[in-house]
């Protein structure tokens, strides 16, 4: 009976060890709300069969993004452009700092400054993605950070598929296919690490800032001028840095 007793205990044990190192496996050690994902964006538009006889004219435009969240604050790098958006959500209101790489300076908008205003699940994901209780999910696979869901969503005129990692709140992959334009995001990679995330929130901080209501008064600073002249609008270049990705 001893014998046996010492026999259940270790097996206990065993079962016990392989419990633990298999939960441990399943967990994902990277907060949500502290990341960053790199993208790549993809527009090109989209040929009937008909026009796919005739020579692709138009060659697909790739785009690089980055998404860089700190708690309730998201950073979005338009690598292309040089234009960063640094969004802060306090309780309902958004506020926005623009940062232009180029001239190391920033704007900054007040929340009735913003006319047209995403959602915060939009900024906090970059990609503007449906109600994943409106899309059918398809495949569930891998655990802990790789943990991902297979969605799909169809309407009368368009066709989305969705790879999304729950346990990061995050796109993996996603596809918007009209009669006329397909539009890709793709992650290329991600991590974790608060001293990286912080330093390049601090970098931004160093810029030269202006409030957007005192830009007509700063007509002095080249930088401000130039915007004068172009006729800035606060609502037309928020809507034109979001329409990109838009699902819906």
């Amino acid at each position: 009976m001893k014998i046996i007793s010492q026999l259940t205990l270790v097996l206990f044990t065993i079962v016990a060890v392989t419990t633990s190192v298999s939960s441990a496996a399943n967990e994902c050690k990277i907060l949500p709300k502290v990341l960053s994902a790199y993208y790549d964006f993809n527009q090109q538009k989209t040929h009937n069969v008909e026009q796919q006889k005739k020579p692709l004219t138009a060659a697909k435009k790739t785009q690089l993004f980055e998404l860089h969240r700190y708690n309730n604050r998201v950073l979005q790098r338009d690598l292309s452009q040089g234009v960063n958006d640094i969004w802060s959500h306090n309780g309902n209101r958004l506020s926005l700092n623009r940062a232009f790489e180029q001239y190391q300076h920033t704007i900054e908008y007040q929340s009735n400054e913003l006319r047209y205003q995403p959602k915060w699940q939009d900024i906090f994901h970059l990609v503007a993605i449906p109600d994943l209780n409106k899309m059918q999910l398809v495949e569930q696979k891998n655990s802990g950070c790789q943990l991902e869901q297979h969605y799909i969503h169809k309407t009368k005129t368009s066709t989305y598929q969705l790879v999304w990692l729950p346990n990061l709140e995050l796109v993996k992959f996603f596809e918007l296919k009209s009669a006329s334009l397909t539009r890709q995001w793709s992650l290329t990679n991600y991590q974790g690490t608060v001293e990286q995330i912080t330093a390049l929130f601090t970098q931004y901080s160093r810029f030269q800032s202006t409030d957007y209501a005192d830009v007509g008064d700063n007509e002095s600073t080249p930088f401000l001028a130039a915007m004068i002249n172009q006729g800035f609008s606060a609502s037309q270049n928020t809507q034109a840095l979001h329409t990109h990705h838009e699902a819906h």
